[in-house]
């Protein structure tokens, strides 16, 4: 150790090297990788989620409002509104409005009125050609307040066979009137309201 005396010899220590072999990832670099990793995650766990979520939803609601035989849903609905068998849904939705809206108990009241409904109207029905003002006139006089009639086809002519609806506790009693027959029955009043279908055009 060549040194002059009283001398120490210094020790070195190596300079921190920055070089393009060091490792290069700061503390900020990593935690912002990873709040990066981590939001990627995140977004593909929710995202196949999501699509299992609504894959068990879209099955669910399938199993409840589906039918393995859809002309049998057609055929039931068909011959529980009692449509000819030949009308496609368009047709008979687009009839939906002349369905009667009564209950058993409130049909049951109607038809307690039918008699007196009857015994108004026999006497039109004498042979001669009916017209709807002595048809509204004949119940009127027998004390009912509501009555509507149709006297007309769908294409304007005067009907040979004129309907009727009358407005009664519990629902109406409807019918037809030809000029030797009263022919009524009794329900509720249909959905598009009144007690007597239009003539269909």
């Amino acid at each position: 150790m060549g040194g002059a005396p009283g001398q120490t010899q210094g020790m070195t220590t190596p300079a921190h090297d920055d070089g393009p072999g060091a490792d290069a990832t700061s503390p900020v670099t990593r935690a912002v990788v990873g709040v990066v990793v981590g939001i990627a995650i995140f977004a593909f766990v929710g995202v196949v989620g999501y699509f299992v979520v609504v894959a068990v939803g879209m099955q669910g609601w399938a199993d409840a409002y589906g039918s393995a035989d859809p002309g049998a849903t057609v055929t039931a609905q068909t011959e529980e509104t009692g449509a000819a068998g030949s009308r496609d849904g368009l047709d008979a939705s687009n009839e939906a409005y002349r369905q009667r809206t009564g209950t058993p108990e409130s049909d049951a009241e109607a038809a307690r009125s039918v008699p007196a409904v009857e015994a108004a109207l026999d006497p039109v029905a004498d042979g001669s050609a009916v017209e709807g003002d002595e048809v509204v006139a004949a119940l009127e006089a027998a004390g009912f307040e509501t009555v509507q009639v149709s006297d007309r086809t769908a294409g304007g002519d005067v009907a040979a066979v004129v309907g009727v609806g009358v407005a009664v506790p519990g629902g109406c009693v409807y019918g037809t009137i030809a000029p030797d027959a009263v022919t009524l029955d009794a329900g509720g009043p249909i959905a598009d309201g009144g007690c007597l279908e239009m003539p269909a055009h």
